[in-house]
């Protein structure tokens, strides 16, 4: 689920750095454990700081990556998705609309143009990423399967149309998997960042609360020290 925004994480980081100038503030403070000392928190506070940074980094990075490799399969004079028309309007018109050659070519444009786009943003998990990396290598793989039937069909296929000739579509077919690659690339350094970010995020928010606990313990539910910090959501 993406239910914590860029902007959730830095709200809870801020929140969670007036808690060590809180706890800074107050007298004789004792937690009774190493980890819940405004030290500490500010330790973490610093090191998610610079989680923070590289995943919103690593994201632009891999977001860049994907978003030129979306305007080849789709948006260019040449994507992948402009020369379906055209070659299925050239087998149509060769061997006639209720050919097997056109049910076979028809299917795989259906299969590559029925690949489910999905954006994905700075707080996209994983699991969402994955999906949208499948549904175009899926694509990738069905594209050189209508290659591969359009080569099967020998001197059945020569179209006028340079751009939708063999020769042009395997070239299409090599750009699309380089620039699938250099996706694949920016992604595998971006995902680690995104699990460093939940769970430092997820420890934090414990951490937190069991400061909250050891005040509420040490000053009382009523204490002003206790108000201070009981509202801070990290």
């Amino acid at each position: 689920m993406n239910s914590i925004s860029r902007a959730s994480y830095s709200s809870r980081l801020t929140n969670a750095e007036v808690l060590v100038e809180d706890l800074n503030t107050f007298s004789n403070f004792t937690p009774g454990d190493s980890d819940l000392t405004a030290e500490a928190i500010q330790t973490r506070t610093v090191a998610l700081r610079e989680i923070q940074t590289q995943h919103t980094q690593k994201h632009f990075d891999y977001s860049k990556a994907a978003f030129n490799r979306r305007q080849f399969f789709d948006k260019e004079e040449n994507s992948i998705s402009k020369l379906l028309s055209p070659i299925g309007a050239n087998i149509r018109g060769k061997f006639g609309k209720d050919s097997q050659e056109y049910k076979e070519i028809r299917t795989l444009i259906l299969k590559i143009r029925g690949q489910r786009r999905i954006k994905v943003t700075e707080d996209t998990d994983e699991e969402t990423i994955s999906r949208s990396e499948k549904s175009f290598g899926s694509q990738m793989i069905y594209f050189g399967d209508l290659i591969t039937l359009l080569i099967k069909f020998g001197s059945g296929y020569d179209p006028m149309n340079s751009r939708i000739k063999i020769d042009a579509l395997q070239t299409v077919l090599e750009e699309a998997t380089l620039n699938t690659n250099k996706v694949s690339t920016m992604l595998a350094l971006y995902k680690p960042w995104i699990s460093q970010r939940i769970n430092g995020f997820k420890d934090l928010s414990i951490i937190a609360s069991r400061v909250k606990n050891m005040v509420s313990s040490q000053y009382g539910l009523d204490s002003p020290k206790y108000r201070m910090i009981k509202g801070l959501r990290i």
